[in-house]
């Protein structure tokens, strides 16, 4: 199986598996890789052609068991070098998914597993995503948004999309996992969210507020 494969099956469980959807469109893929539709075609179609996924035509595409296992060893292995990198060679949230990506290609399943013991069993990546087990289990995804908060709210951060752009701008904002948010201001009509931080009002705009994820707290 070469890397674009592999690469494919990682997103397709990362938008079907973790935000439990019986299927996806080839058109959600496409969004999230940037790729023609007619290169999403192709490889679905190899794909399904070697039983890691299950293509209904005018329905979507889902992982099959075979194509699931080997997700999870991507998956898996990606989350637990991202926890590597930012606890011990100090790499910055937004600078973590490149190197991950190369090196859970290359590393063996028996060197995964020893670097998970060795950083104490991390139960999330850097960027607050479940590392999935062995078996594929993993908690549910907190799916509440900060976008669904409102004024007066104070939203404690716990997952953030792997979104490069958007973590350098939290990281430039001083916001990372845990901050405490507080929502000052909700404009629906110019879609932004003026918050509070511990150290500054900043701006954010609902696209950024959908890919930030956690939970509302009394204070």
């Amino acid at each position: 199986m070469n890397r674009a494969e592999e690469d494919y099956l990682k997103l397709i469980y990362e938008l079907q598996v973790e935000a439990n959807k019986p299927m996806i469109k080839n058109n959600e893929i496409k969004d999230a890789f940037g790729y023609t539709d007619q290169s999403v075609n192709d490889m679905i179609k190899r794909l399904n052609d070697q039983k890691l996924v299950r293509f209904i035509p005018y329905k979507g595409v889902s992982l099959t068991k075979k194509g699931t296992h080997i997700a999870v060893k991507l998956v898996r292995a990606h989350r637990i070098w991202e926890v590597f990198l930012t606890k011990h060679l100090n790499y910055p949230w937004y600078r973590v998914h490149d190197e991950a990506e190369r090196l859970e290609h290359a590393s063996s399943e028996e060197m995964v597993e020893e670097l998970f013991t060795f950083l104490g069993k991390p139960k999330t990546c850097s960027h607050g995503n479940p590392i999935p087990n062995l078996d594929g289990e993993l908690p549910a995804l907190n799916d509440f948004m900060l976008m669904d908060s409102n004024v007066g709210d104070t939203f404690v951060v716990e997952r953030a999309t792997d979104d490069a752009y958007l973590l350098k701008m939290l990281d430039d904002y001083k916001i990372g996992l845990n901050a405490k948010l507080h929502i000052i201001e909700k404009d629906s009509y110019n879609e932004f969210l003026k918050i509070k931080t511990d150290k500054k009002e900043v701006i954010l705009t609902f696209s950024s507020a959908k890919k930030i994820f956690g939970r509302n707290i009394k204070i």
